[in-house]
């Protein structure tokens, strides 16, 4: 009777382990998915969290669904591979997108804030023709800004040289920031745009130290 019954204490045993073992293994990465930023999350690494939560705010919409695929070292990473692999011939570079926030409008649609990146066609040197010059402000010795008047847009030009990339990559190649929005404060686009190329030049180590101010607009 003793004996019988023994082999199967053992079996139950042993599956009673095999159980625990695959909790415990299983739990790790429960942990690390929960531990994984959020789009939300992410998007204030960008922008800056509270430049967002105030965006956010200010459409007095519902809940944002942010869509953030690149965290801000994955994004620098991106840019820096395309910079390496630069030429002067070149005239088309990829827009990548760092951060998308869909708010529910009231009464049905979506309001839209984006922020994207791109190494820009545009040079310094092209902000003093007249096309560029009526609507490109300089900022400083390094930076340019588009405030598009009416518009719920602005782009901002800055001079990022990739260490160890082609000398002439920061004079012919500087990076183009967007911020996209239904109809925020000019404040509030400045905000979240000069915050968004801050990022970037950290993440990207610009050679020369380029200096993007808060206020952009005077």
């Amino acid at each position: 009777m003793l004996n019988r019954s023994f082999p199967a204490l053992a079996i139950s045993g042993s599956v009673l382990f095999a159980l625990v073992l695959v909790g415990c293994s299983e739990r790790p990465e429960a942990d690390k998915e929960s531990k994984s930023p959020t789009g939300l999350q992410v998007c204030g690494q960008f922008l800056g969290a509270e430049n967002v939560r105030r965006a956010v705010d200010a459409v007095d919409g519902g809940d944002a669904n942010a869509t953030a695929r690149n965290s801000p070292g994955q994004l620098a990473a991106a840019l820096t591979l395309e910079a390496e692999k630069w030429s002067v011939d070149d005239l088309l570079y990829h827009p990548y997108s760092a951060c998308r926030l869909d708010i529910p409008a009231e009464g049905g649609g979506t309001h839209v804030i984006q922020a994207q990146v791109k190494w820009s066609a545009l040079t310094f040197d092209s902000m003093s023709e007249p096309k560029y010059a009526k609507s490109w402000r300089q900022v400083n010795d390094q930076v340019f800004v588009e405030p598009q008047a009416g518009q719920p847009i602005m782009r901002l030009l800055v001079a990022c040289e990739v260490p160890g990339v082609a000398s002439e990559q920061e004079a012919e190649l500087p990076l183009q920031m967007t911020i996209m929005d239904p109809g925020l404060a000019v404040e509030q686009r400045q905000a979240l745009l000069s915050t968004f190329a801050r990022t970037l030049v950290d993440e990207l180590a610009c050679t020369g130290d380029p200096v993007v101010p808060a206020q952009l607009i005077r």
